[in-house]
């Protein structure tokens, strides 16, 4: 068991034994929670590469002629309705 002590500023030192058992780097990010009166810090994954898809400037393309288009019509309307858009 390992003890460590809050800071003024709300900080602690996660002991080095314990970072080097979990691989924890500078930059790790860390998901704080709670568990009753439990402090829960747990790494957050990175999502893996591959379930991003290279769209491509075609697709890309579309889609932001699309949310622009969409975009026009909504400041449109809102000005039918008589409200001031910037």
């Amino acid at each position: 068991m390992h003890t460590t002590v809050v800071s003024k500023k709300g900080q602690v030192v996660i002991p080095k034994a314990i970072r080097d058992r979990l691989g924890l780097k500078p930059g790790t990010v860390l998901r704080v929670d709670t568990e009753g009166k439990k402090v829960i810090l747990e790494p957050v994954e990175k999502p893996p590469k591959e379930i991003f898809v290279d769209a491509g400037t075609e697709l890309t393309r579309e889609i932001l002629r699309e949310a622009k288009s969409s975009s026009d019509k909504i400041i449109r309307f809102l000005k039918d309705l008589g409200v001031e858009v910037d």
